[in-house]
């Protein structure tokens, strides 16, 4: 059952990362205990030969609809969303997912920065997009573009992540994301879900 926003609109949360990510993101989709009112999308690096279906992985950890969409899937809200190994996931402006496997951007299909700023353009309303551990410059520029339109962003504080470059390039890039630190991760999140 799709859970729309009060006025009837779709809003996004986005997380992206890579290494050192997966256990964040595992215990991110614990906390999703009740009906979302936005569509969760995980973008997770994922080399072209993995066969891990991450629904399923994750089926015990939450009753929350889970899936890797297909190209031309509406988004809809109450539902959680992973990126599919090499492709790149894009947000069409008609609300649903548009696949693409141009060249890979720093190495990796999918892309967080090829999703989140196809999100920044789309004209959803994203409810907040955070960035992990990562040891490439992946993201920042799709977090510069989503922060320049004005949607909260958050990162990941370098000293904390497995691998410090994707939050440092992101902070590079543009300075004024919204430094998590502490673990506040799940804190952020447990606010997003309320």
């Amino acid at each position: 059952m799709s859970i729309a926003k009060e006025d009837g609109s779709l809003s996004l949360v986005l997380i992206g990362g890579s290494s050192g990510s997966f256990a964040i993101f595992e215990e991110m989709i614990r906390l999703v205990k009740k009906p979302l009112s936005f569509a969760l999308i995980f973008v997770l690096h994922r080399g072209k030969s993995s066969t891990t279906v991450l629904p399923e992985l994750f089926k015990n950890k939450t009753n929350v609809a889970m899936s890797e969409p297909y190209h031309l899937d509406p988004i809809e809200a109450n539902c959680i969303y992973f990126a599919y190994p090499d492709y790149h996931l894009l947000i069409g402006p008609d609300q649903r997912f548009y696949y693409d496997c141009t060249h890979k951007d720093f190495f990796s299909r999918p892309s967080i920065d090829a999703t989140f700023i196809s999100a920044a353009v789309s004209g959803i309303h994203v409810k907040a997009a955070m960035l992990f551990s990562g040891s490439s410059a992946d993201g920042a520029s799709g977090m510069k573009a989503l922060a320049e339109k004005g949607f909260p962003t958050y990162v990941q504080n370098p000293a904390e992540a497995e691998s410090p470059r994707m939050p440092e390039q992101a902070l590079s890039v543009y300075s004024k994301h919204q430094v998590m630190i502490d673990g506040n991760p799940f804190s952020i999140i447990n606010n997003i879900l309320q």
